[in-house]
C-alpha cells in the first residue's frame, strides 16, 4: 500500500514539475538560452560626415546562427519600421548621395535578396470628443475627430542605447508638426527596442518578447487637447505589410487565467499575417502616470483590420526608398485603429498622460504560460491536498485491515 501511495503521488505531481525541469529555460528568467542572437546597432550607416545631421536611420542587426534580421528604424516621414531577413554576410548597402538630394527612390538595397521582410507604419495620430463615454472612436469625417498626419510630423532622436549585444534602444520625442513647435512642457515620445533573446519587458505590462521582435513604447505626456473637446481621448492608426503576396491579416484575441504578468488584465491581442510569419502583440491596458501600476491605468480598444488603399502611404517614405525584387504597391497593406480609454475612466484629462506598449516581430511570438513561480504554487497548492488525502486513505486503510486481523484472532 505504501509503494501504491508513492506512485499516486509521484503520478499527480509529476506534470507540475516537468516544465520546471525542461533545460531550454533559464529558471529565473523562463528565456530559452539556445536561441540568441548578437546585436550591433549603427545610425545613419557610412553616411558622409556632418551630411545627416537632419536625418536619422536606426540599423539594428540580429545576429544569428544560419540567419540575420535587419531592422531599419526611422520617423522621417512616415514613421516606419522595418525588418528583413537575410542570409549570413548579407550587407545593408545605402546610396547616400540619392538619399539625401531628395532622389531617394530604392536607395536602400541589400547585397542578397530578402527572404522575408514586413513593415509597421504609424500613420496618423487622432484626437476624438467622447460625448457618449464609450471610448469607441467616431467615424473619422465627424465633427468630434482630429486627425493629424505622421507625414506632417517632425521627430528629433532623444536617447540612444546599444552599447552592448543582447539589446539596443533608441527614443525619438515629437518636435514639430506642420510647421508649428511643440509646446515645451508637452511631449509625445516612441522608443523602440530589440533583444538578442527572450524574455519579458522589465516594466508593465511586461509583454514577452523574442531574439526575433521589436517593443515599441508610446508615451502621451501633457498634450493640449482641442478646447471644445470636453472629453478628449487619443487614438492611433497603425498599418502592417508583409511580403507574403496577398497577405489577410487577422486579429485574435486569447484568453489567459493568470495574470501574473499584468495584473487585472487577462487578455492578450495579436495581429498576424496569413502565413503566421509576423505578428503584432499587445495587452487591452494603457497606463495614466509614469509609475506604470494596476491603479493607474485604463483599458482601450481596437477597431477591425481594413485594407490600406492610400497610395499616399508609400510615396516618399522608407517603403519607397527600399530596393527589392518585390514591388511595393503591389503588396496588401492592412491597418487598424487604437485607442486609449474606457467609460468611466474620466478621459485623457484625468491624469494628461497615455503610456501604452506593443511588440511586433518575425515567426512565432511566446504565448501565455505559467511561470516556474505559478507552477510550484500550484503543485504545492494542489499537491499536498492530494498527498494528505492518499495518506490518510492509506492510513485508513492500515487501520481497517489490522482491526480486521485482530478481529479473526478474537473469533479463533
Amino acid at each position: 500500500m505504501a509503494n501504491l501511495a508513492l506512485v499516486l503521488v509521484v503520478f499527480y505531481l509529476l506534470p507540475f514539475f516537468v516544465p520546471v525541469l525542461s533545460s531550454d529555460f533559464d529558471p529565473l528568467l523562463d528565456v530559452e538560452q539556445n536561441y540568441d542572437r548578437n546585436i550591433t546597432t549603427t545610425i545613419n550607416p557610412n553616411c558622409p560626415q556632418n551630411e545627416c545631421v537632419n536625418f536619422t536611420l536606426i540599423h539594428v542587426q540580429q545576429q544569428g546562427r544560419t540567419d540575420v534580421l535587419h531592422h531599419l528604424w526611422t520617423m522621417e516621414n512616415i514613421p516606419t519600421f522595418f525588418y528583413a531577413r537575410t542570409e549570413i554576410n548579407t550587407e545593408l548597402i545605402i546610396d547616400w548621395h540619392k538619399m539625401l538630394s531628395g532622389n531617394n527612390s530604392q536607395a536602400i538595397s541589400f547585397s542578397k535578396e530578402p527572404q522575408y521582410f514586413a513593415a509597421v507604419l504609424i500613420l496618423k495620430f487622432f484626437m476624438y470628443n467622447d460625448l457618449n463615454d464609450t471610448g469607441i472612436i467616431p467615424k473619422m469625417n465627424s465633427y468630434d475627430t482630429v486627425s493629424f498626419s505622421t507625414k506632417k510630423m517632425f521627430w528629433e532622436l532623444k536617447s540612444s542605447n546599444y552599447s552592448g549585444n543582447r539589446s539596443a534602444s533608441v527614443a525619438f520625442r515629437l518636435t514639430n508638426y506642420d510647421g508649428v513647435e511643440l509646446d515645451s512642457s508637452s511631449n509625445i515620445e516612441i522608443t523602440l527596442t530589440a533583444y538578442g533573446t527572450r524574455g519579458r519587458s522589465p516594466i508593465l505590462p511586461h509583454l514577452a518578447f523574442t531574439e526575433n521582435s521589436t517593443q515599441i513604447d508610446f508615451i502621451f505626456d501633457r498634450l493640449e487637447t482641442k478646447e471644445s473637446f470636453t472629453n478628449a481621448r487619443l487614438a492611433i492608426e497603425l498599418a502592417t505589410v508583409v511580403s507574403e503576396p496577398n497577405s489577410r491579416f487577422t486579429l485574435n484575441v486569447s484568453q489567459s487565467l493568470d495574470d501574473e504578468y499584468t495584473p487585472g488584465v487577462f487578455k492578450l491581442m495579436e495581429v498576424h499575417s496569413a502565413l503566421n510569419q509576423h505578428w503584432i502583440q499587445w495587452r487591452p491596458v494603457c497606463y495614466t502616470s509614469t509609475k506604470r501600476d494596476i491603479g493607474d491605468s485604463t483599458g482601450m480598444y481596437q477597431t477591425g483590420i481594413r485594407n490600406v488603399t492610400d497610395d499616399d502611404v508609400f510615396e516618399n517614405s522608407l517603403l519607397q526608398w527600399l530596393l527589392l525584387d518585390i514591388d511595393m504597391p503591389s503588396l496588401s497593406m492592412n491597418g487598424f485603429n487604437v485607442s486609449f480609454g474606457v467609460e468611466g475612466d474620466g478621459f485623457y484629462k484625468a491624469s494628461n498622460y497615455t503610456a501604452w506598449t506593443m511588440v511586433t516581430g518575425h515567426g512565432s511570438p511566446i504565448g501565455d504560460q505559467f511561470s516556474v513561480m505559478v507552477i510550484l504554487v500550484m503543485a504545492i497548492g494542489l499537491g499536498l491536498p492530494a498527498v494528505v488525502l492518499i495518506l490518510g486513505g492509506v492510513a485508513i486503510a492500515l487501520r481497517n485491515h489490522r482491526n480486521s486481523k485482530d478481529d479473526l484472532l478474537l473469533s479463533d
